[in-house]
């Protein structure tokens, strides 16, 4: 017998349910996205937080599968799988400078390091680690486990203990100097920020660091810089450079390529003023 049931109008919250909720989670996971909170917070709320917040307890759901998947099931290419899914999500709404977001590096990470895909493991433990250093020190146990992740993965690919500790060394010095260049920058002082982020970017021009997304982040932050100082061309050529780490490591469609093009785009009409 045919339903009656009509399909939902487009656009309506019962259209994303449907479309963007419905087709992510199980049965058995439904009961932890209640649709009628979705529709609450639609009709008090606007979509836009209703959206993010769905995704974000469908994030949750993934992170949780990806970690059964890892360590119980023992399958780390779906466990990947789930937590780049994860990832996409909570960089995207909450943010690449986020705990959790920092949490989620960490397990793909994990996955990656299992997968023994050795490279790109170092890569997400350094987003993570950049996170840590930021929110909680770099004495914190959760940094400390993380830079011990990063140690144990550089071995793994045949690293000596010397040259292992020369690599951290590098790495939080890059970071410290980048954490400087933001604090600067928050204070308006874009000489001593520019100063700050130039040495960062030397630290980083260190083997495994050229390419990664963390350096794609100083270029830009490079260019927001020189652009304040009205350097325009000279951050047009250092918003380039971040566009092609950016689309190289991330992807045409992250949200960070997307920002790198703008920046870019954006320069003539400054220009122009």
């Amino acid at each position: 017998m045919a339903s009656n049931r009509k399909a939902p109008e487009r656009g309506s919250p019962e259209e994303h349910w449907n479309e963007n909720v419905l087709k992510e989670v199980s049965k058995e996971q439904i009961s932890f996205i209640a649709e009628g909170l979705f529709k609450e917070l639609w009709a008090r709320c606007g979509k836009q937080v209703a959206t993010d917040q769905t995704a974000l307890m469908i994030a949750e759901v993934q992170f949780s599968r990806g970690f059964d998947l890892l360590y119980k099931v023992h399958d780390n290419s779906a466990a990947l799988t789930e937590f780049k899914k994860c990832l996409s999500l909570r960089e995207k709404i909450l943010g690449k400078d986020h705990r959790d977001t920092g949490k989620t590096y960490c397990f793909v990470g994990h996955a990656l390091r299992e997968n023994r895909n050795f490279d790109e493991a170092v890569g997400q433990y350094r987003s993570a680690l950049r996170i840590l250093v930021a929110l909680l020190g770099k004495d914190h146990n959760h940094t400390k486990d993380v830079i011990s992740c990063i140690d144990d993965v550089l071995k793994a690919k045949g690293m000596s203990d010397n040259d292992s500790q020369e690599y951290l060394s590098t790495l939080m010095a890059s970071i410290e100097h980048k954490k400087s260049g933001d604090a600067f920058s928050e204070e308006g002082n874009h000489d001593m920020a520019l100063a700050a982020y130039k040495k960062a970017l030397i630290v980083e021009k260190v083997q495994h660091g050229k390419h990664h997304p963390d350096t794609g982040d100083i270029y830009a932050k490079i260019g927001k810089s020189l652009a304040k100082q009205g350097e325009l061309k000279q951050a047009c050529i250092e918003y380039g450079d971040a566009l092609a780490i950016y689309a190289v490591t991330l992807g045409g469609d992250h949200p960070d390529t997307k920002d790198a093009l703008k920046n870019i785009q954006q320069l003539p009409t400054l220009m122009m003023r």
